[in-house]
């Protein structure tokens, strides 16, 4: 008679090299855990498991840079333009004075020479492009290309200083530096941003480095060589310095935050954060000095970044402003005949003077700022339409519901809210006084995508428990089923 379906259960042994098997000359052979009710569904990775590789998310950055670069460059040549904003002429125009070792001046309404309209940073860049490949704003773009993939690189080192990868994890996983990596590789105005021919692709990098070094010596690690810990505090400066000269807007947050950090040390650790500290300031003052001493021998004074603060104040608090940014009054004939420092001291005093006669007039535009920082869509109407407003909404919502869910997780960790939440705050702050826009707050999202993978795991482990739960259930019930 032939045995029933269920008759090789009791043919089970273990043996010691194959586990789970059946005794020698049983008339079957598979193995128990080969089942199909004992197969574990995750035996087997994911599609999407398999693509979880840091070279693979590196390859396709630089790939989408790319792309976008020459996308940029054959809208802008057939529009008959530098780049897409105008402020690319200035700084290429800086750049070629450099180049050419002719003095450091811009000459614009009228002919007035702006000596510090634009710090040097970002000018050198364009300089150094122009010297080994020449004028060709495409070979800026590229090199751009290849800044934008080394954030990706440097937001993943950075997330992995909040949450490490433990040694011996899979490789095939998307952890959460990973994660965090993969967001800034595919992020559409990311992508734009390293094609433009602005500040913010030389920015971006800088910014980053000074934010990791940061992260790495406020954990406080013991075990690092003091030699090793010198080197990360001068990075950090160094970087942070050179980012001021990119972006001056970038200048109060390096010593907010150095301040915060020795704050928030412990007794035991302050005064390691107060001597890295002050090595991250000498840093930082080594890069600026030179800028000063020529700003010094031009106009007997120290002048920390541009003579532009008072024409950005005016711009953003004004009887006329909006919000956006709408510098038509520089043609004021009673303004463009005067030297930059005349010229500067007028605007910040009519700002202020504005501030004291309209202060809820002044609010209100604060409000108004804040909505415009926040915007998930392009806020110029230039590039706004309702396909272009939809997809932007898509990715930039549910990212804004991941960083806030990562904000929440390590809202007792002020090292993570300083260093990833920090730059994002700082600028709103900022552009709540001065003229504001969506373009302002996508360089400070980068560091914040380590929020976002952060709050993305959170979701992540709390579906993984509740599958694990329906497949114990479901594993329960195929053994009792034998």
């Amino acid at each position: 008679m032939r045995p029933g379906p269920g008759w090789w259960w009791n043919e089970v042994a273990i043996d010691p090299t194959r586990g789970f098997g059946v005794r020698s000359g049983a008339p079957r052979t598979r193995p128990l855990n080969d089942h199909p009710s004992f197969r574990h569904p995750m035996a087997e990775p994911r599609a999407i498991e398999r693509f979880a590789s840091l070279a693979l998310v590196l390859e396709w950055a630089f790939g989408l840079r790319v792309l976008a670069a020459d996308l940029v460059q054959w809208y802008t040549q057939r529009k008959g333009v530098l780049c897409v904003f105008p402020d690319t002429k200035a700084y290429w125009y800086l750049a070629g004075t450099i180049r050419d070792g002719a003095p450091y001046e811009v000459l614009d309404w009228g002919e007035i020479p702006h000596f510090a309209l634009r710090t040097p940073g970002y000018p050198l860049f364009l300089a150094a492009c122009r010297f080994l490949f020449g004028d060709r704003p495409i070979a800026v773009r590229l090199v751009q290309a290849g800044l934008g993939v080394l954030c990706v690189w440097l937001v993943y080192r950075l997330t992995g200083q909040f949450v490490p990868e433990r040694e011996g994890e899979e490789r095939r996983r998307w952890t959460p530096p990973l994660v965090a990596a993969a967001l800034v590789a595919f992020h559409p105005y990311f992508i734009v941003t390293s094609a433009l021919i602005l500040t913010e692709a030389l920015f971006l990098p800088l910014m980053l480095f000074g934010l990791w070094a940061l992260a790495v010596l406020w954990a406080g690690d013991d075990l690092t060589p003091r030699r090793y810990q010198r080197a990360w505090a001068l990075g950090a400066g160094l970087a942070w310095g050179a980012a001021v000269l990119v972006r001056p807007s970038w200048a109060l947050f390096p010593p907010t935050a150095l301040l915060v950090w020795v704050v928030a040390s412990g007794r035991g650790q302050r005064v390691a954060a107060i001597r890295w500290a002050g090595l991250v300031v000498l840093g930082g003052l080594i890069v600026m000095a030179p800028w000063w001493v020529r700003n010094e021998r031009l106009f007997g004074r120290f002048v920390p970044t541009a003579i532009w603060t008072g024409a950005s104040l005016y711009d953003g608090l004004n009887p006329r402003a909006t919000g956006a940014s709408d510098m038509d009054f520089m043609n004021e004939p009673e303004l463009w005949p005067l030297d930059e420092e005349t010229q500067d001291a007028l605007l910040r005093d009519r700002a202020l003077a504005f501030v004291r006669a309209r202060p809820g007039r002044a609010l209100g535009l604060a409000v108004v700022k804040f909505a415009r920082y926040w915007s998930p869509w392009p806020n110029a109407e230039s590039f706004r339409s309702p396909l272009v407003t939809l997809a932007s909404a898509s990715f930039t919502i549910p990212l804004f519901v991941l960083m806030a869910r990562g904000l929440w997780d390590r809202r007792r960790d002020p090292r993570a809210l300083v260093i990833l939440a920090g730059p994002l705050l700082y600028f709103c702050a900022l552009h709540m006084v001065f003229a504001s826009s969506m373009r302002y707050r996508i360089p400070a999202e980068m560091p914040a995508m380590a929020l976002a993978a952060i709050g993305a795991s959170r979701g992540s482990h709390r579906l993984a428990r509740d599958r694990n739960r329906s497949e114990s259930v479901a594993e329960g019930e195929s053994h009792r089923s034998f």
